[in-house]
């Protein structure tokens, strides 16, 4: 590992309460650069054991070839989502299809790990504010963007459209 991602991590112990120790976060940034690269995505810079890797590498290939035989095997929240797709869009000619490969969060800790970039404990744009806290990650949005006032589009062939929203074709779907 990098000595800046080191030290950051490291000054991250305060920020948590002692809760959290820089070998745990090491850890599971390892575990995810792990899984980043069983799926083919760019991972985070850091010393990896190539031995390990290799080895953890072997087992993952295995697991993903059993996937392949198994054909496109989705989870059942996907698969519920991906039922639907294929009844609402039956009539039109594409119908999306869902990534069977994803990363799946399997472990405690993930979602928080990947809600900050790997070396800060914050992050800001134009439109949030987000800081690693003890209970987890807050972020905190420019503006409340959860109206429905304004424009509002929704696609026909489902429930009645109300009033104030403006009606699209299915095919926009």
């Amino acid at each position: 590992m990098n000595n800046n991602l080191s030290k950051k991590i490291g000054t991250l112990r305060g920020i948590l309460g002692g809760g959290e120790d820089a070998e745990a976060m090491r850890r599971r940034i390892y575990y995810i650069n792990l899984k980043l690269r069983d799926l083919g995505c760019p991972v985070v810079p850091m010393q990896l054991d190539a031995e390990f890797a290799d080895l953890i590498g072997g087992v993952m290939a295995l697991n993903r070839e059993k996937d392949r035989l198994l054909g496109n095997h989705l989870c059942p929240a996907d698969n519920r989502i991906q039922n639907f797709l294929h009844d609402y869009l039956q009539d039109e000619v594409d119908v999306p299809r869902l990534p069977s490969q994803t990363f799946v969060l399997d472990r405690h800790g993930l979602a928080r790990q990947l809600s900050l970039p790997s070396d800060s404990d914050e992050f800001s744009s134009d439109i949030i504010n987000s800081y690693r806290v003890r209970q987890g990650v807050l972020h905190n949005p420019k503006s409340d963007r959860r109206t429905t006032k304004g424009i509002f589009h929704v696609a026909e062939g489902g429930l009645p459209i109300p009033d104030d929203k403006k009606a699209v074709p299915k095919a926009v779907f």
